[in-house]
């Protein structure tokens, strides 16, 4: 009895720990990344793979994080969707942010890639890159966050295992609210995923 007594008071104080709670069932579901289960490629074999797809046309070419083409992602394509930067002649360091230009689609994460123009081409915005304001944002947060959506799409963690690392998406569209905006809602089921909380 009073082994439950004590099971039962850790559970208690278990949440304010910042550990939540879980059933045996959900327990299941969370289970770490597999260590013996890898993604096909690395994110950035994955975007160097895109960009080598796209040649030529590369030149003053970004490409968004990439995104899934179904949601949830296991076992789905893949793909990049690239916006381009125009100097504008201002004599300030202004850019016409357009796209996006391409994509560049995965059917499955070992399939070749397939670039598509997209027409007509919009202009999102101005971005004056001199009101940017410093920020802790980190290209590697993107990265790691692009690695944990390949290894939920390879089945080697779960959603819910990768949730945190997968915030580094909201993180890109906060820091390139131009093209942020049209990429949220071109995954708009991964965005809206990531900000329930």
């Amino acid at each position: 009895m009073r082994i439950a007594s004590c099971v039962a008071r850790f559970l208690v104080v278990l949440p304010l720990l910042g550990c939540p709670e879980r059933t045996p069932k959900e327990a299941h579901a969370m289970k770490p990344k597999d260590e013996s289960c890898h993604a096909p490629k690395t994110a950035r074999s994955f975007v160097e793979q895109a960009r080598e797809e796209l040649g030529p046309g590369m030149v003053g070419a970004e490409f968004a994080p990439v995104l899934p083409t179904q949601w949830p992602p296991k076992g789905g394509g893949l793909e990049y969707f690239v916006y381009r930067q125009r100097p504008l002649p201002t004599g300030l360091v202004k850019f016409e942010v357009q796209g996006p230009t391409e994509r560049v689609h995965f059917v499955a994460p070992g399939a070749k890639p397939r670039v598509e123009s997209l027409e007509p081409v919009v202009a999102l915005g101005v971005e004056d890159m001199t009101a940017r304001e410093p920020s802790g944002f980190s290209q590697s947060h993107v990265e790691q966050a692009e690695q944990a959506l390949l290894d939920v799409v390879a089945g080697c963690r779960s959603l819910e295992g990768a949730r945190g690392d997968l915030e580094g998406y909201l993180e890109w569209v906060e820091q390139n609210p131009l093209q942020g905006r049209d990429l949220e809602r071109r995954g708009d089921t991964l965005f809206s995923w990531l900000r329930r909380r």
